[in-house]
C-alpha cells in the first residue's frame, strides 16, 4: 500500500473520525432507567443492567430495575444512546423462550431468543441541546419469557455460539414438536442435534420429533466456535432499510466535521441490484472480535481491501445486536456513540461500478434502521445466497470459456471449475504463458487471470479463505490494482498511469493490448489501470508486440473432479452435488468435463464411475 493511504483512510472505519466532534465544550446529562421482568412469575429470573458484568446468581430477580443513571455527552448533541445487559435464568424444571421489549402502550415486540443479550436505546431531553431530568428519564422496559419443560426440550451446547427453541415447550406424549437450532452469524457453527448421551449428530434443521417413551429428553444442539477472534469472517454488510452494501471505495482529504458526517471517499454504499454487487472484492469485510456475552463482538477489527482498523489507527469498536438479526456498528469516546448509517445522501458514480451512496454517522438512533446492517456471512455453508465470484465480458471468451483478471487482498479458492492462471513467461512466439494454479487456491495479493465457464458471477464463485496462503512460487509478471475512487486531485499518488510503452491490459478480445480497458458504466477509455484489474508488465521484455494471444498450462486429468489427483468415489459425490446445485467446494469444470461436450450431467457421472471401475 502507498504511503499516501495513511493519512486518510484512518477514518474509513469511524474511529479516529471521532476525534472531530471532541473538540465542543460542556456536558449535558441525560437520565434512564433499565427494568427487566421474568414472566410467568416463579417460573424463571432476571438481570439488568448497563454494565457488561454477568450476574451471580444472587443477582437474579422476578424483576430487575436499575437505579436512575445518567451519562454525559458533548455539548450540542440532543441524544444520547445506551446498551442494556439482559439476563435470563429459568428455574429448575422450566426453559427460557424469548426475551421481548415492551413500549409505552404495554405493547411487546420479541427481539431476541438468546437467554443473554443487549439491546441499545436512544434517551434524551426536548430541544436540540436541552438536558433530560430524573423526573422523565427514559425508561427501557424488557420481559423475559419461560415456560414449563416438556418431556422432550433443547439445550445449547454453548449460548454464546447458537440459540434454541422449541414450538410446544410444554409438551406431552403424542405431541410432535419441532426444534430449531440457531448459530450465532458471527460466533458459531451447527454440527448437529445430540439425544441424550448419544454420541450420534442428527443434521436436521429444524428437527421433528414424535413424543414418546423412546424419544422423550433433551436435545443438544451442538455449535462449534468459528474462532472469529482469530481467524475472522468474511460478510457482505448490507443496510436494513436501504439494501445497499457497505464497501472501500479508495483515500479521503475531507475530515468529517459535527456538521458534516459523510464518508465522501472512503466508503460507498452500493445498490443491491448492481449488476457488481457481487463481483466487487472492495465489499468483501473480514471481521475479528471477541465475543460478548450477548451475541456481540467487542474490539473489533474491520479489514476490506487490506485497510485494517487497528493496523491504521490503533483503535477497535463495537458490533451489537439489533433488531430481526441485524446489527449495530459503532464505536465510543467519552460517552458518545457514533454509528454508522445511511442517510442515501451523496450520490455519485464510480468507474467500472455505476452508483454508489455515501455512508455517514449519526448518534441518535430512536429506533432508525437506516443504523441497522446485516451481516451476510461467506462461507461454505452460505455461498449459494452470499456469494463473491467473477464476471467476464461476455466477448472475451477463446474456445468456449471466458476470461477476466482479478486482483484482491484476500485469499480465496476457486469453485464452480473456475481455473487461476499467473503469467510466468513470454513463449518464444511472442504470447504470455498462463501458468494454472494447481490448487485452485490464489494468495493474497496475487495478480491472476481467471477461466470461467460463462460470464455470470454466481457461477464463477470464489471463496474467501480465513487461513493464509503462501505464496505462488516462480515468476508473476501480471501486476494488480485495487483503489476505486478518488477526489483528492492527486489520482498519479495511488493509482498506476496505463503506459503502452511495457503495458498490455486484458481486452474485450482475449487478448493481451495496448489499449486501456473501456468504462461500461461511463464509455470512457479510461487513463489508468481499471479498479480490482490487472496489467501484463513487459518491461523487461524486448520487441513488444501491440497484441498479444496467451497460451494456457495445466495438466488435465478427467474424473478428478475435486483436483486432489485421485480419482475415487468422492469425485462422482462432488459431481452429483454440482448437478443438482448442491454446495461443492473445490470442483473443476474440465476434469468433470468427462464427454468433453460442455456440459456437466450424469453422462459424465457414468464416466466417472467407468475409470474407477476401469472399465
Amino acid at each position: 500500500m502507498k504511503p499516501s493511504y495513511k493519512n486518510n483512510l484512518i477514518i474509513l472505519f469511524i474511529l479516529l473520525c471521532f476525534g472531530c466532534l471532541h473538540a465542543m465544550a460542556g456536558n449535558p446529562k441525560f437520565y434512564y432507567r433499565i427494568i427487566a421482568e421474568a414472566t410467568p412469575t416463579g417460573y424463571g429470573k432476571v438481570y439488568a443492567t448497563d454494565v457488561e458484568t454477568p450476574p451471580t446468581d444472587d443477582q437474579y430477580k422476578d424483576v430487575k430495575g436499575t437505579q436512575i443513571n445518567s451519562v454525559d455527552v458533548q455539548e450540542q448533541v440532543h441524544a444520547a444512546t445506551v446498551t442494556a445487559y439482559l439476563y435470563a435464568k429459568p428455574e429448575d424444571g422450566y426453559m427460557f423462550t424469548h426475551w421481548s421489549r415492551v413500549n409505552n402502550s404495554g405493547e411487546e415486540e420479541i427481539f431476541s431468543w438468546s437467554k443473554y443479550t443487549t439491546d441499545i436505546f436512544t434517551t434524551g431531553g426536548e430541544g436540540p441541546t436541552a438536558n433530560s431530568t430524573p423526573d422523565n428519564a427514559r425508561i427501557a422496559n424488557f420481559r423475559a419469557h419461560f415456560a414449563k419443560k416438556g418431556l422432550v426440550y433443547p439445550v445449547s451446547s454453548d449460548e454464546a455460539l447458537g440459540t434454541v427453541m422449541i414450538d410446544i415447550p410444554d409438551n406431552k406424549t403424542g405431541d410432535e414438536v419441532t426444534l430449531t437450532a440457531q448459530a450465532d452469524i458471527l460466533t458459531g457453527k451447527f454440527l448437529g442435534w445430540r439425544y441424550e448421551n448419544s454420541s450420534t449428530l442428527i443434521t436436521d434443521n429444524p428437527y421433528s420429533v414424535k413424543v414418546n417413551s423412546s424419544t422423550e429428553g433433551s436435545y443438544t444442539a451442538v455449535f462449534e466456535s468459528k474462532e472469529t477472534a482469530t481467524k475472522g469472517i468474511y460478510c457482505f454488510i448490507r443496510n436494513r432499510t436501504t439494501n445497499r452494501t457497505l464497501g472501500v471505495t479508495g483515500n479521503a482529504k475531507d475530515s468529517i466535521t459535527i456538521n458534516d458526517r459523510q464518508f465522501k471517499h472512503s466508503l460507498m454504499l452500493v445498490p443491491k441490484g448492481n449488476f457488481r454487487s457481487h463481483n466487487i472484492p472492495a465489499t468483501i469485510i473480514k471481521i475479528t472480535g471477541e465475543p460478548t456475552n450477548a451475541g456481540g463482538l467487542k474490539g473489533v477489527e474491520m479489514i476490506a481491501q487490506g485497510v485494517s482498523t487497528e493496523t491504521l489507527s490503533g483503535s477497535r469498536f463495537r458490533l451489537e445486536k439489533a433488531h430481526d438479526g441485524a446489527y449495530w456498528i459503532f464505536g465510543n469516546s467519552n460517552g458518545f456513540s457514533a454509528y454508522i448509517k445511511d442517510f442515501g445522501r451523496d450520490k455519485r458514480t464510480i468507474e467500472y461500478i455505476g452508483n454508489v451512496i455515501s455512508p455517514t454517522l449519526a448518534n441518535r438512533l430512536v429506533e432508525e434502521k437506516e443504523s441497522q446492517w446485516y451481516l451476510e456471512v461467506i462461507d461454505e455453508d452460505n455461498i449459494d445466497e452470499n456469494y463473491f465470484g467473477a464476471m467476464p465480458d461476455a466477448n472475451c471468451t477463446k474456445k468456449g470459456k471466458y476470461y477476466t483478471t482479478m486482483y484482491t487482498a484476500f485469499p480465496y479458492k476457486c469453485m464452480d471449475g473456475v481455473r487461476a492462471y499467473t503469467v510466468n513467461k513470454i513463449t518464444e512466439s511472442g504470447m504470455p504463458n498462463l501458468k494454472r494454479i494447481e490448487n485452485g487456491i490464489v494468495p493474497a495479493y496475487t495478480a491472476v487471470v481467471l477461466e470461467c465457464k460463462s460470464t455470470v458471477t454466481k457461477e464463477n464463485r470464489l471463496l474467501p479463505l480465513s487461513e493464509d496462503v503462501d505464496p505462488i512460487p516462480g515468476k508473476n509478471m501480471l501486476k494488480g490494482e485495487i483503489w476505486l475512487d478518488d477526489r483528492s486531485e492527486d489520482e498519479a499518488n495511488y493509482r498506476t498511469l496505463f503506459d503502452p510503452s511495457y503495458m498490455r491490459i486484458l481486452g474485450n478480445d482475449a487478448k493481451f493490448s495496448n489499449i486501456n480497458l473501456t468504462d461500461p458504466v461511463s464509455g470512457k477509455v479510461l487513463t489508468y489501470i481499471a479498479n480490482n484489474t490487472c496489467y501484463l508488465d513487459l518491461s523487461g521484455e524486448e520487441n513488444i508486440p501491440d497484441v498479444l494471444d496467451f497460451t494456457t498450462t495445466g495438466n488435465v486429468l478427467k474424473g478428478d473432479v475435486d483436483g486432489n489427483g485421485l480419482i475415487n468415489v468422492t469425485d462422482v459425490t462432488v459431481a452429483i452435488n454440482y448437478i443438482l446445485n448442491k454446495p461443492v467446494t473445490t470442483f473443476i469444470f474440465e476434469n468433470a468435463d468427462v464427454k468433453e461436450d460442455q456440459v456437466i450431467n450424469m453422462s459424465d457421472v457414468s464416466a466417472i464411475i467407468n475409470i474407477i471401475l476401469q472399465k
